[in-house]
């Protein structure tokens, strides 16, 4: 396992539906560039990064399949694949990150341009609540379906939290402030679909340099009350990794053995392996 970043990967069928391993659901201030970045060590010049040039238009896991036909694709990212209805999972597993709410938009507003603070955090979080708060209960809801079987446009934002399928089969959430044990279980759920991935490292990609703000309990009560459904979540999915870790390592010992290859990895500087935006795959395209 050591002896290379890039992992030899089991022979693959010639069959063009064969579906990838890994289908990154990357939400946006959620530690997303680091998975992209350990995606591409791992599948040099393999991973498919799709998105829609409308940047708020969500990708339905039914339209993947012209691009997985297209090459061989053993993982894809985008930051606007909805989770899919159960059946409809393109990937053998299905992963996304959950982040502290109030961390989140404050990263968010740290990372927009100067000109889009005017008026301060609290203002830009009123600004943007519609889609903001509450963002992992509309990004990781499973994709909604009409009555004859057609997506339900009109709810690819919404904010649906019983949708959310935390420790549903095939689908891993985890968490942004535990994010070695969410690597853990990554491997641990690659490898039992014949899958070796190395999630290790040593430092986290485009981490946010902004600086944090002092609020008040007011303002605090009042984000806690906009992004409520995403506490929700955040607990849940915590109970979620604290029960699949005793699970699967109830010794510790691979969990010590994960942060032995991460120390390994500490202080040399990783090169961003991820794509630039001109470099994506875009459904118009």
């Amino acid at each position: 396992m050591q002896g290379s970043d890039a992992f030899e990967l089991p022979p693959r069928s010639a069959c063009a539906a064969m579906r990838p391993f890994l289908a990154h659901h990357h939400g946006f201030k959620c530690a997303g560039s680091t998975v992209v970045h350990l995606l591409n060590r791992n599948w040099p010049r393999k991973v498919l990064h799709i998105e829609h040039r409308v940047v708020d238009k969500r990708i339905h896991c039914a339209q993947l399949q012209p691009f997985l036909d297209r090459g061989d694709h053993p993982a894809l990212t985008s930051h606007l694949l909805t989770m899919p209805p159960v059946g409809g999972e393109v990937a053998a597993v299905h992963f996304g990150l959950i982040r502290d709410p109030i961390q989140r938009l404050l990263s968010a507003y740290h990372f927009v341009p100067k000109e889009r603070q005017l008026g301060g955090f609290l203002a830009f979080a009123a600004a943007h609540a519609h889609h903001a708060c509450d963002f992992h209960a509309r990004h990781l809801a499973r994709q909604q379906l009409l009555a004859d079987g057609s997506p339900d446009r009109a709810a690819d934002w919404r904010a649906n939290a019983a949708a959310v399928p935390i420790g549903a089969p095939g689908v891993l959430i985890g968490l942004v402030e535990r994010f070695d044990d969410s690597m853990f279980l990554l491997e641990q759920r690659l490898a039992a679909v014949g899958c070796k991935f190395d999630g290790s490292v040593g430092e986290r990609q485009n981490v946010g340099k902004g600086n944090t703000l002092q609020l008040d309990d007011a303002a605090l009560q009042q984000l806690h009350e906009s992004n409520k459904l995403d506490y929700e979540l955040y607990a849940k999915a915590g109970l979620e990794l604290d029960r699949e870790l005793a699970l699967v390592d109830p010794s510790g010992v691979g969990r010590a053995e994960f942060q032995t290859r991460c120390a390994a990895r500490a202080g040399k500087k990783e090169k961003y392996l991820g794509q630039p935006p001109p470099n994506w795959t875009y459904l118009e395209d």
